[in-house]
């Protein structure tokens, strides 16, 4: 059994020290409550990118927002990191989280990137590889998809808008992925109902029980830009029961309980592996 505490908070645009502030109380919070696999949205460093949408206001000039963008951003060498992967020996923990990252070599470049951290340090980073919108116009796509051994199974990373792709489940399941983590900065505008509160529900229990794993789906909190982001992160089994599920867009954390057991028990009843045709598949695949 593993217990994930997944956090969902508020983020300062461009103010890493203070938001890496907040992490650190968090980790030190859930540990202390047992958590094994602690997750956090998406960007939760730097905030998401200006302007939120199209034509929206921005915080300081857009010829200067770019470059604080990316001093904001953490370095894979930086301290940030360091300090995280500290953490997570000193609580032996594990850690997904969602940062802004400087590429190691080439000045200017960034990337969207979800870190799995453990107690020996950065086991595995994930760059965005579908770009929302705007994110468009400053990081830099990733363009690999891995899995990372994580106790008993292995554990996939996506973010946001990768959600819409199948593709991207599906290959971290045929990696050997059970538990795969989906961390967001989902948003709507600030005067607007929320259209549909179920809408991570949906989408984590498609994922879910299409590929037979758990899925973790961690979104931030708070109102940035004229947008509000919308909370409400989820967890799900395999066979897309609900672990657990916060109905609200505050500050907040999930706490879940993962029986790895229930994936070979899922799996076996549907047959959703051994029934798959990949060769009948990809006639119709370019």
């Amino acid at each position: 059994m593993i217990t994930a505490s997944l956090v969902q908070m508020d983020v300062t645009t461009l103010d890493p020290t203070r938001n890496l502030r907040k992490v650190h109380d968090h980790i030190a919070a859930e540990a202390g409550h047992g958590a094994q696999l602690i997750l956090f949205p998406e960007l939760v460093n730097t905030g998401y990118v200006e302007p939120m949408v199209p034509g929206g206001p921005m915080t300081i000039p857009a010829a200067d927002y770019a470059g604080a963008l990316y001093h904001a951003c953490a370095a894979p060498d930086g301290p940030e990191i360091a300090a995280l992967a500290e953490a997570a020996q000193q609580h032996d923990t594990h850690i997904v989280i969602g940062m802004g990252m400087r590429d190691p070599i080439r000045a200017g470049v960034m990337r969207n990137c979800s870190l799995l951290i453990g107690p020996s340090g950065v086991l595995g980073c994930y760059a965005k590889i579908h770009q929302w919108q705007n994110e468009k116009l400053y990081f830099t796509g990733g363009d690999q998809i891995h899995t990372h051994a994580f106790g008993e199974t292995r554990l996939g990373m996506q973010i946001c808008y990768d959600i819409r792709f199948p593709e991207i489940t599906r290959i971290m399941a045929m990696q050997g992925a059970g538990i795969v983590t989906s961390v967001w900065a989902s948003f709507g505008a600030e005067d607007t109902p929320v259209a549909d509160e179920a809408l991570f529900l949906h989408r984590a229990y498609t994922r879910a029980t299409e590929n037979g794993v758990f899925f973790l789906s961690c979104n931030r909190c708070g109102s940035h830009g004229g947008q509000r982001f919308f909370g409400r992160s989820c967890a799900l089994a395999p066979d897309g029961a609900v672990l657990g599920a916060l109905d609200h867009d505050g500050e907040d954390v999930l706490r879940v309980e993962v029986d790895l057991a229930q994936i070979a028990r899922y799996r076996g009843f549907t047959g959703i592996w051994a029934d798959r045709a990949p060769q009948i598949y990809a006639k119709y695949f370019p």
